[in-house]
């Protein structure tokens, strides 16, 4: 996992983060996207992974097939959902944007 950008201005009220969960076409045997995905949105609250929900629960292995069995690039894949108060965003070639919803 590859941080790249950044947060908007401190007072904004919108936090918007872009990540990189992996580098390459597809994610190595070590990485784990939904892992990756637990641990930003702890890390953007201040808080432990333990102390988020299941991504499971949320969305039930959708991020693991789309990276797992990716469809073709042409397809251009993107998954968007909402997860502990931000609306994520995963693009099939790893990268990853955050934006903070709900206080």
């Amino acid at each position: 996992m590859t941080e790249e950008g950044g947060t908007s201005a401190p007072n904004s009220e919108e936090v918007i983060v872009h990540r990189e969960l992996f580098e390459g076409e597809q994610p190595d045997a070590d990485d784990d996207p939904e892992i990756d995905i637990v641990r930003i949105v702890a890390d953007l609250e201040g808080k432990e992974a333990t102390e988020i929900s299941s991504l499971y629960d949320t969305i039930d292995r959708v991020v693991e097939h789309l990276y797992s069995n990716p469809p073709p690039i042409e397809a251009q894949a993107e998954l968007e959902f909402t997860f502990e108060g931000y609306r994520i965003t995963l693009v099939q070639d790893g990268t990853a944007t955050f934006m903070k919803i709900a206080e």
